[in-house]
């Protein structure tokens, strides 16, 4: 994402508020650089990120803004009107504003040493400074020339009583957590299917509850992963509601900590009728399908079958279902290729916003839906999305989904935004040369005839989702909604019909599939 255009000058401002500043915002360098490129990496959690492109500026390290977005994963929102920035959730927000030495924390106004600004068509803000204020520990080793960014450890799980406790989700137990627990880090509910994705591999606990109808799966040892905090979805008693749309099965999924004796989560699935489902474990994901499998049977005892004891009223309720032995891939699909499409952002995290107002959140989802009814008509491609509606998946989520899938391919949908209202064009992204390029130049060629829209390339960048997935991956911005032309364009039925049609040629042309 870029933004904005570089102004203002540092200011001054009172000793004591400088000694109070320096613990979150002290320079990462020496303080004689000058605005200039430096061959430094930065470190997140053990793990470097590639593509960073660190710059000092009077002995700050600034960043892409995309490191922030991309790479942290935190949700940004920019208003080109007010040349400002918005990181973070809406309840806690942090707010700096191109060439502004002032940033806004939502509970006071705090001074930078270094504005954020523009160069190159990409916006820079100080790393340490964000870092801090979300929560990373900062560290910067001038011998090995690397920041090092630690996450903070995740807040232990507990289950305030509610007001009218529903023992299906929430039995009110207050005893602590106990430690080393595997993290839920996305759900998501597409094709009548759920999926947890979780830190590892897990063997789920499943009960089928009646009078209402739902479905039940306990999550042994886990607790809510920082990414499912940060999702929008949870409440501030650990749990939430997944809204579910265009199903005539599920009404919706709710979630919580059920036991912290045993940091056991919850998911509940609340159906409208009677189905048969399955659930099976692939990789670190577990599954709950219910678009068409066979009737589940009645265990037997020793089968290894879940023991279906209703936690509502102690009864023994028939319908709990063995839980297969997770399979290190998915099994065999007769053939089908694996396509894994992925509508970026979404829910609380809107992505770029048009110069009228329009959401990339709401024109790629469109367009992937498109692409999906696209593509389950093809009896090669098993298709899996990462969200069919208006709902959140992290970052590392998507990526593990579709390496848990073992999928042939993915592809992420984007729009693009920039800083001047003059800037265009259709672009698609590879991280892995060996493995991806063939497929980004591909879409690329379909996509860009589609969209009629400048021919920006097909070209090597290092976005999560493209590379952290295992396949051939490719991530593809369809145009720009700071241009209010191609804004216009891409809000119409017709043209994300031409694009999602393009879209589906390029993935069969890369396939093979005729």
């Amino acid at each position: 994402m870029n933004l904005g255009k570089k102004i203002g000058q540092k200011t001054a401002w009172a000793a004591a508020a400088v000694l109070l500043l320096l613990l979150l915002v002290m320079p990462l360098a020496a303080p004689h650089a000058a605005a200039e490129n430096v061959n430094a990496s930065i470190m997140l959690d053990g793990q470097i990120i590639d593509g960073a492109e660190p710059q000092v500026v009077k002995g700050t390290i600034m960043v892409p803004i995309r490191v922030v977005s991309e790479q942290l994963g935190y949700a940004v929102k920019w208003n080109k009107a007010e040349q400002r920035i918005t990181i973070g959730s809406q309840t806690s927000p942090l707010v700096l504003t191109i060439g502004s030495l002032t940033a806004d924390s939502g509970s006071s106004r705090i001074p930078l040493l270094q504005a954020p600004f523009v160069k190159a068509e990409t916006t820079y803000v100080p790393l340490r400074f964000v870092g801090s204020q979300m929560g990373l520990s900062v560290k910067w080793d001038q011998a090995a020339h690397t920041v090092y960014l630690e996450s903070p450890p995740p807040p232990p799980s507990e289950v305030p009583v509610p007001t009218k406790p529903d023992p299906a989700t929430n039995p009110g137990s207050t005893t602590p957590p106990v430690s080393n627990q595997v993290s839920i880090d996305g759900i998501n509910f597409s094709a009548d299917r759920l999926t947890i994705a979780t830190g590892s591999s897990l063997a789920p606990k499943v009960q089928k509850l009646d009078n209402p109808a739902r479905i039940v799966v306990d999550l042994k040892g886990t607790q809510f992963g920082p990414g499912m905090m940060q999702s929008g979805t949870m409440n501030s008693t650990k749990s939430g509601t997944l809204t579910v749309a265009g199903s005539a099965i599920v009404k919706q999924v709710r979630f919580s900590m059920f036991d912290t004796t045993t940091s056991t989560t919850r998911f509940v699935v609340d159906l409208n009728q009677t189905s048969p489902y399955t659930v099976s474990t692939q990789g670190n994901q577990v599954i709950v399908d219910l678009s068409g499998g066979a009737a589940t049977p009645n265990p037997s005892p020793g089968s290894g079958a879940n023991p279906g004891t209703s936690p509502d009223n102690g009864t023994t309720v028939p319908g709990g279902i063995p839980v297969p032995t997770p399979p290190v891939t998915p099994p065999p699909t007769n053939g089908q290729k694996t396509v894994v499409i992925d509508p970026g952002h979404g829910a609380h995290d809107p992505g770029g916003l048009g110069a009228t107002g329009v959401q990339e959140k709401d024109v790629v989802l469109a367009v992937g839906l498109k692409v999906a009814d696209l593509l389950r008509q093809e009896p090669a491609i098993n298709l899996i999305m990462t969200r069919s509606d208006d709902t959140f998946v992290t970052l590392d989520g998507r990526a593990q989904l579709a390496n848990a899938a073992n999928a042939d391919l993915y592809l992420s949908i984007h729009a693009n935004i920039a800083n001047t209202a003059s800037a265009g064009g259709t672009e698609t992204y590879y991280a892995d040369a060996n493995r991806s390029k063939a497929l980004s130049d591909i879409i690329q060629k379909h996509v860009q005839a589609a969209t009629g829209f400048k021919d920006r390339g097909s070209k090597q960048a290092n976005y999560l989702v493209i590379r952290k997935t295992t396949m051939p991956a490719a991530l593809v911005e369809l145009g720009f909604l700071s241009n209010i032309a191609e804004e216009s364009a891409m809000a119409q039925s017709d043209f994300q019909q031409t694009v999602a049609e393009a879209i589906v040629a390029g993935i069969k042309e890369y396939l093979g599939i005729r």
